[in-house]
């Protein structure tokens, strides 16, 4: 019975994140949902409590994975520096690589979860907020603290936006990894992600390498 409960709180996890990735929170309905799982509306309400509780969840099992794998590529690049400042590419290649690498990934927690999580930033739940902040917060504090040690003359302000943009930067090429083939006509071929890590990390480092402009 707990297997059988388990299997069909799975299958409801699964629908949930592609409805809500193609339809957005507002536009995926909880008859949806338990159509295309298999389920009723009292499995709903027995897992998760709400359909805002549903969407938590659904954003949540697959954010702090990724953060954690963010936070063990860098501790990891830290430990091979040593003494050594930490290459501004190590940091990125971190940062990066856990996101883009599910751009890709066919199965749930990969594109869906990507265009999902596009789609909260910018048309951010305001019942997420404190939660995301949860998530989020710490691994940015971390990061910051990684490049400022890596770049040491670039003001915080300047470090601030420039850390904005390659994450805005990062989310467009990972969204749109899947179009790339047809938008380049052909002259990139979309399961070629290390290429793509390997450009992004070219084109990240020298943003946020880059001399100060003038004030």
């Amino acid at each position: 019975m707990a297997i059988e409960s388990e299997a069909t709180r799975e299958k409801v996890l699964k629908a949930a994140e592609r409805l809500f990735s193609k339809n957005g929170f507002s536009g995926a309905s909880l008859r949806q949902i338990t159509e295309e799982a298999g389920a009723n509306l009292a499995a709903v309400n027995y897992h998760f409590g709400s359909k805002e509780d549903l969407y938590k969840e659904v954003l949540l099992r697959r954010v702090r994975p990724m953060n954690e794998e963010r936070l063990t590529l860098l501790a990891q690049a830290e430990q091979l520096a040593g003494e050594q400042p930490l290459p501004l590419r190590a940091i990125l290649d971190a940062f990066i690589r856990p996101l883009l690498s599910r751009a890709t990934d066919r199965a749930p927690g990969g594109l869906s979860f990507l265009r999902l999580i596009s789609r909260e930033l910018a048309d951010p739940q305001p019942f997420l907020f404190d939660e995301m902040a949860r998530e989020f917060d710490p691994l940015v504090k971390r990061y910051t603290h990684a490049f400022a040690q890596t770049l040491p003359g670039l003001p915080p302000v300047d470090l601030f936006w420039r850390m904005q943009f390659t994450t805005g930067t990062l989310l467009y090429a990972a969204a749109r990894q899947h179009d790339f083939e047809r938008i380049s006509s052909g002259l990139w071929k979309a399961d070629d992600v290390e290429g793509c890590m390997r450009r992004l990390v070219d084109y990240c480092t020298a943003g946020l390498g880059a001399p100060r402009s003038a004030a």
